[in-house]
């Protein structure tokens, strides 16, 4: 009888808690271990739910702090193969080569684009129509190794990143329950990428959303779509301290004036003009920890929010 393979999982966020649902379902003797991060402070984390799941399929569990402990863990388990979901640390080349089968990831885009950190935030800021997932091997290079399956949807307008993060997860899962025994049983190839036709994301911080208002109108719509919830917000400043803007649209009348300025306030709707003369429409903002309709908080057509 041919050995199964061992699987080891390793991950984190509601993504990777998903696609370790659905890889149990499909093959629940492949699993041999469940490893993630302590990400508490990240108000993404589904750490608990993780423990509970390994524990109710009685599953090893395992949580690393650093580069060593991943280490550690992989060496204990030795798997045939790794699936990696929500991992935002790197893997260097030994642990790699010390994998039989390699380790495998999802990644949220149409991979050679937006290689690295935040793929679907510089996309949606970009202002992309289309976006995708991955799920591709993983090799010495940034998000360079060879696909195995790629499923793309179209964004719309009105589109915040919470919900193309939720069709994204669909397509993921969908990848998974079509592809992932075939891998494991060696019944598909995956294929090289095209590796001139790459693109680079730069890791953000929270403190890349800092808006310019000296933008269009259009592309400080993107912006605050691309980084709404769950990520920290794009943020404007006022009366000296930082106004998160959760919900925003673009008007078509032009404004003129500086771009920061408060053109209108509109019942619970503030209007703000941009660098083309088009003013953004302030929906729902948080200001000193509370959230609330705009026009709660900014009062005067006389406010200038500022870019820093």
């Amino acid at each position: 009888m041919k050995k199964s393979k061992k699987v080891l999982f390793i991950g984190s966020k509601k993504l990777g808690l998903r696609c370790l649902q659905e890889m149990y379902n499909l093959g629940p003797d492949y699993i041999a271990g469940v490893l993630t991060t302590d990400d508490r402070d990240d108000r993404r984390s589904v750490l608990k739910d993780l423990e509970e799941f390994a524990a109710s399929k009685r599953i090893g569990f395992y949580t690393a702090r650093n580069n060593k402990e991943t280490e550690n863990v992989i060496r204990k388990i030795s798997p045939d193969i790794c699936f990696v979901v929500g991992w935002y640390r790197i893997i260097d080349r030994k642990t790699l080569d010390s994998v039989p089968n390699g380790f495998l990831g999802i990644h949220h885009s149409l991979l050679p684009k937006y290689r690295g950190g935040s793929p679907l935030v510089w996309a949606m800021i970009n202002g992309d129509k289309v976006v995708g997932t991955t799920l591709f091997s993983f090799a010495e290079g940034m998000d360079d190794g060879d696909i195995w399956a790629q499923e793309k949807i179209e964004i719309g307008e009105d589109d915040y990143i919470s919900d193309v993060m939720a069709r994204l997860e669909e397509k993921a899962v969908s990848i998974l329950k079509d592809k992932y025994i075939a891998i494991l049983e060696g019944k598909i190839k995956s294929y090289p990428q095209e590796h001139g036709k790459a693109t680079y994301c730069a890791q953000r911080t929270p403190e890349d959303g800092l808006i310019d208002w000296k933008k269009s109108a259009a592309e400080i719509c993107n912006f605050i779509r691309a980084q709404s919830e769950p990520y920290p917000g794009a943020f404007t400043i006022f009366n000296d301290g930082k106004l998160i803007v959760w919900r925003a649209h673009p008007d078509d009348r032009s404004y003129y004036g500086t771009p920061g300025q408060v053109a209108e306030r509109s019942g619970d709707s503030v209007y703000v003009i941009c660098g083309d003369n088009k003013p953004v429409v302030l929906e729902t903002v948080e200001y000193e920890g509370m959230k609330s309709p705009a026009g709660s908080i900014v009062k005067s057509i006389k406010t200038r929010l500022k870019s820093g």
